[in-house]
């Protein structure tokens, strides 16, 4: 079973090795992180913003995820991709 939370993604590889930190979509697969999506802030209405800055508070207070987080063939794919 796959599931997905915000936390706070070190992109400091992808941005040539100056600091850059981003609140995305993690992904995960078997409890480990696997991916993330592109940062977003949209919804429909108040309420499904009111939800997101209370995801982004929450991803806040969780440790930040590293590359060496996620799935070893998740990351290198996304670096590859950009």
């Amino acid at each position: 079973m796959s599931t997905w939370n915000h936390r706070v993604v070190d992109m400091t590889t992808e941005n040539g090795g100056e600091s850059l930190f981003a609140i995305r979509e993690v992904f995960y697969r078997n409890g480990r992180p696997a991916s993330h999506g592109e940062p977003s802030m949209v919804s429909e209405n108040m309420e499904g913003l009111e939800w997101l800055v209370n995801e982004i508070r929450d991803a806040l207070r969780q440790p930040m995820l590293k590359p060496e987080d996620f799935e070893p063939k998740s990351w290198a794919k996304l670096i590859q991709e950009k």
